[in-house]
Order: C-alpha cells, then structure tokens, then sequence
C-alpha cells in the first residue's frame, strides 16, 4: 500500500444518508460531499430536513420500501445512523431484535444487493451508540461484522466523543468500511488499537470476532483529538427566561443524593457563577426505584436525548452564592451543543426540537471524520479506478 498524491481540483463526491434525521451528517460533511438521496420514515424530522436542505433528493417513508433501484450505484460513501434505542443503556436492550434497530437488516439488504450486481458503495459509515459493541454479549457487534466482511468490505471502528470538539458527552462507535477492491492509503492505518480512538470495550468486541472477521478488520489511523476551548456557559441564550418557581426548583434539590447536594454547596462557595446540568434519573433506593436529581458541574453536558418525556429533559441550574436557579435547557441550546448554527431551522415544538436534535450526530465529529479519513478513502477509491482504466 502507497500514499496517494492528489491533484488540487478533487472531484465532488456523492452520497446517501440513510436514516437521515435533520441532515446533521449533511451538515458535517459540507458542500465537498453531493447528497443525492436521503431516507426516514419520522414525519417530524423528514420535514425539518426538507426545510434545511430542500426534498428534491429526499425519500421520505420506511427503509423496507426503498428500492435498491432508486439508490445510485457506485456511491462514494453511504451513511447510516441507524436508530439505537435498543443498543442503549436506557433501552430493553433487544438490540438487533428490537423494534427500531431491527431496521439494520432491511437497510443491509439494500446494500448486499448492490453488492452482488457489483454497484455497491465504496464507503460506508454506520454509526450508533457505544452499547452496540455488547449488545446481546457481543452477538449483535458480530452480526454487523459479519454483515460487512461477508460482502466485499474490510472495515474498522473508532470511538469518537464529541466531547472532544463540544460541551457534551457523547460518544459513540462509527464503523467505517471501504470496498475490500480499493486499495487503503498506508497512512490512515495503524499497526495497533490507539486508545483514544479504540478503547478496551471496542478490542474486546474486535477479539471476539471470528478469526476470518478479524482478517477483514482494520486499525483505522486518526490525528489526536484537538482541545476542546468550549464551555456549557458559551452555548447558553442569555435572554432565556423560562425559569422554574422556587417550588419547583426546592423539588430539585430536595430529590439530590448526599454527594451531589456536597457538589451545589461547594460551587455555592465560588465567587462567581457556577452553572451546571441537572437529569432525573431512576435508581434503586431501599429496594424500589426512585426518581434521584444528578447534577454535573464541569462545564460539559450530558447526552442529548431525544425523549418525548420530561424526565431525560436536560436541565440547567445556576447557583451563585445562596442563589440558586433552574430552568430546562432551550432548544436552540441544545442545538448549539451539537454543533448546530443559529441559523438552522428548527421545530418550533419543543419535544419536537428534541428528538431531532437528540437523534442527531454531532456536526463536528463528522467534519472530523470526513477530513481525517472519509475524504482521503473516498479520493483514494477515485484514483484507484482511474488508474484501471
């Protein structure tokens, strides 16, 4: 394998988005990348897609009902954010045999039939939550792979946080395979796991993989991570004003374990304002569940979610002195936490705003992946081809 050298025009590339949301890995991957088609069945987020990047290649409806005819062939990269509420730890934990994840297999089938009329893409990404490395004891991560290395693909997989470029905690698997007929560019390989990018849940998954599946994988090689300048305080709308009543916010604190309600008295020591998150969470206590308030406090957010309830609703407290305040975090905040710009069209529903926004890829990690390593696999494959001709 040999570095590439690539001329300065480089072509614009072409892709699907399946299981496209708002078009959040659209708006990563930027006007390099040629969207022309894009899927989901949510009515709510295929129409906050149409009104940020118009529908002229958008599909709306189930997966099941997408024709491979309608996908183009020889796609430089297709993505897929698969739903992961069964791979999730606030989920039942089915994985690939629940309801919303299940959808894996019709989506895979779109793909191994372009394959077997040799036009399948020469990239894909899928992408999902962490849990999918252990799901069902490793049988789902498998059946993924196995998906992959059994037609016509050697893929590897990177943990990538947003953390690293955003004020929240996210992270989260992106598998990322390429056409085992294009030859890889030695340097966006590795020899061994880095352990920023292949924590020990990800070996593990890779070790109990099959010996004929571990021939297919690959370390994938990627800068270190930049250092994140943000803060929770950045992304806030000074003008929000829907606060909590006293009442509701004393119900807040009352509902705190030992060691968070030592977290709010320590901060009310500062000299300045201290602003945090607050989640409810459901936690064994004297042999039920109860309903426990977790606060964090170093500048960073938990996991966006997309739950239509109030109680995985981030909250946000402010505390300065005795002062203390709470409201729920806006949804043009929440937005701005994942890399959203203001000028990003909304829901004007709350829970609405919620589910796309939480069901969405954080924007900077895809312009993180598709510079480091999506475009230069792309590029290669192009020239690849070429010099076939």
């Amino acid at each position: 394998m040999t570095n590439l050298t690539f001329p300065v025009q480089e072509p614009r590339l072409q892709w699907a988005e399946f299981f496209a949301g708002g078009g959040m890995a659209r708006a990563g991957l930027g006007s390099n990348w040629k969207c022309v088609l894009a899927n989901d069945v949510d009515y709510i987020k295929v129409k906050c897609y149409a009104e940020n990047w118009g529908n002229d290649d958008l599909i709306p409806g189930d997966i099941r009902a997408v024709s491979p005819t309608v996908v183009p062939d020889n796609l430089d990269l297709a993505w897929a954010s698969t739903p992961c509420q069964n791979f999730s730890s606030a989920g039942m934990g089915e994985g690939l045999l629940g309801a919303s994840s299940s959808v894996f297999t019709a989506w895979w089938e779109i793909i191994q039939k372009k394959y077997i009329s040799g036009t399948h893409p020469k990239i894909i990404v899928l992408e999902n939550v962490r849990g999918l490395l252990k799901s069902r004891n490793g049988q789902d991560f498998r059946t993924v792979a196995e998906s992959f290395g059994f037609n016509g693909y050697n893929f590897g997989v990177v943990v990538v946080d947003a953390i690293h470029f955003l004020p929240q905690s996210r992270p989260r698997i992106f598998l990322v395979a390429i056409r085992d007929d294009i030859e890889i560019p030695i340097h966006l390989l590795s020899l061994n796991p880095v352990q920023v990018w292949h924590p020990d849940d990800l070996i593990s998954a890779f070790e109990n993989l099959p010996e004929a599946l571990r021939q297919r994988h690959v370390w994938w090689r990627l800068p270190a991570p930049p250092v994140m300048s943000l803060t929770l305080s950045d992304i806030l709308e000074r003008d929000a004003s829907v606060w909590h009543t006293a009442e509701q916010t004393q119900k807040l604190v009352d509902a705190m374990s030992h060691i968070n309600i030592s977290k709010v008295r320590n901060a009310a020591k500062s000299d300045s304002l201290v602003v945090g998150t607050l989640f409810r969470r459901m936690r064994p206590y004297e042999g039920r569940m109860r309903s426990f308030t977790e606060i964090r406090l170093d500048g960073v957010a938990g996991c966006l979610r997309a739950s239509d309830g109030g109680s995985s609703r981030q909250m946000l407290i402010f505390i300065e002195g005795e002062t203390i305040k709470t409201r729920h975090m806006t949804a043009r905040e929440s937005a701005r936490l994942m890399g959203l710009p203001d000028d990003y069209s909304l829901p004007s529903t709350k829970t609405h705003a919620a589910k796309v926004v939480g069901d969405g890829v954080a924007i900077p990690v895809v312009q993180f992946l598709a510079e480091s390593l999506l475009s230069p696999l792309a590029l290669a494959g192009k020239y690849s081809a070429l010099n076939l001709i």
